[in-house]
């Protein structure tokens, strides 16, 4: 079995045994542990700008976007404009350097991404904010959030 194949292995028995542990009464999910908002910014080089923040909680990370790790892929932090083509910008994040799970990219603490649209684009939106908060020992349910910018 080569490095790669054991790597994906063991991250998809962390991730299930994650599972396992908030399905037997832990009590957190991932929205518990991370507050979402959004706002209006000042627009730049001609586009709305839309600010979504991240506050996670002490102790925990989400994987970061991009994650730096392909297996983790599909639980990196992302934001999407429901019926809509926009460009996002994610912050750079912090390197994890894991010898077990393979390199990956956190986000911790207060984090800022920014959704570009076009100038025009105007009235409310609704963004669908998708994510999976972990500590050193667990990784909650991922999250995904649909908040509205007035």
């Amino acid at each position: 079995m080569s490095s790669l194949t054991c790597r994906r292995a063991f991250l998809t028995l962390v991730l299930g045994l994650a599972t396992v542990t908030l399905a037997q009464g832990q009590g957190k999910n991932s929205e518990g542990v991370v507050k979402v908002s959004a706002k209006d910014s000042t627009p730049k080089a001609g586009k709305r700008v839309v600010v979504v923040e991240l506050d996670i909680q002490a102790g925990w990370h989400l994987y970061a976007n991009p994650a730096g790790n392909e297996d983790l892929d599909s639980v990196k932090t992302s934001v999407a404009v429901v019926g809509e083509k926009a460009e996002v910008a994610y912050p750079k994040g912090k390197q994890v350097i894991d010898p077990v799970v393979g390199n990956y990219v956190t986000y911790e603490g207060k984090q800022k991404i920014e959704v570009h649209l076009p100038a025009d684009k105007k009235g409310p939106l609704k963004l669908q904010v998708s994510f999976q908060a972990c500590d050193e020992k667990t990784c909650l349910q991922p999250a995904k959030l649909t908040i509205e910018v007035k």
